[in-house]
């Protein structure tokens, strides 16, 4: 199989595969806790996995992943994203998911530095030829995104150049806006691709209900709003449920969106895209 990983490949390769599709995908995702069981470079490991996948589908090359990302500050209130709404008294200042009593913290930028990082390599791969970029994205904090998709606007230059904002997990089915944290799904998507990074050993037994404020980790509905009663995470998606097979399932319908964004893009900027 052709090689698509741009750390990998020598020179006279980057150039060739340039030629026949002046593509890029940027996988980007911050190391952040995401529960005990699961490893905190998740959110890249998940961007770099659809990215590869994506490329083989339709081509260009793959930056090696940029482990960075931003958070802010959970509102006080008792709204969507809240403190209160996973359990805390509301008064906390927590950062993201660096709730209090977790071991070890999350590397979160500032929102600047995040975004002067990643606007300096679109500024690179721009000069050096490429055409279509794409951020592949595998965190879900709305500054992060807003970030990304502000500098993928200001880095767009149609016709000659498009910068696309694309997220690496599938959206959740309205009225919901966030997929959850840490839960069933994400655990089942490093299940199929990294089994070694994952440990459910590290988690209660089954049966024993798993509080959002104690493990990290969170179910969608929670984050908008709609907590359980006692704080605790849905059976519904509860990682110690999690499979390879629901990983791989998810996996395919992830790639199949994004590679049939990015093929629609390549086409309107009268480039050829498709399986190499």
């Amino acid at each position: 199989m052709r090689t698509v990983e741009y750390e990998l490949m020598r020179p006279p390769e980057i150039a060739q595969a340039r030629a026949r599709l002046p593509l890029a995908f940027i996988p980007i995702g911050p190391l952040e806790w995401h529960g005990p069981h699961l490893p905190m470079g998740m959110d890249g490991l998940h961007a770099h996995t659809v990215a590869m996948e994506v490329a083989r589908r339709v081509g260009g090359v793959v930056l090696p992943t940029y482990y960075l990302g931003s958070e802010t500050v959970r509102p006080t209130d008792r709204g969507p994203q809240s403190a209160a709404i996973l359990g805390f008294e509301g008064t906390e200042r927590i950062i993201g998911m660096d709730f209090p009593d977790n071991p070890v913290k999350s590397l979160y930028f500032e929102e600047g530095t995040f975004a002067v990082a990643v606007r300096e390599l679109i500024r690179l791969l721009k000069l050096d030829g490429y055409r279509l970029l794409v951020l592949v994205n595998g965190h879900g904090a709305v500054n992060h995104m807003r970030a990304l998709q502000r500098l993928a606007a200001e880095a767009t230059d149609p016709p000659r150049v498009r910068v696309l904002f694309a997220m690496a997990f599938l959206p959740p089915e309205p009225p919901f806006s966030d997929p959850g944290h840490a839960e069933k799904v994400e655990t089942s998507i490093i299940l199929a691709t990294r089994p070694d990074l994952v440990d459910l050993s590290t988690l209660p037994p089954k049966g024993t209900p798993l509080r959002y404020r104690e493990f990290g980790i969170v179910d969608g509905k929670a984050f908008d709003g709609r907590p359980t009663p006692d704080f605790t995470l849905r059976p519904d998606a509860d990682p110690r449920e999690a499979s390879a097979d629901l990983g791989r399932t998810v996996l395919d319908l992830e790639v199949t969106r994004v590679a049939a964004i990015v093929s629609e893009q390549a086409q309107a900027l009268g480039l050829a895209a498709g399986r190499t």
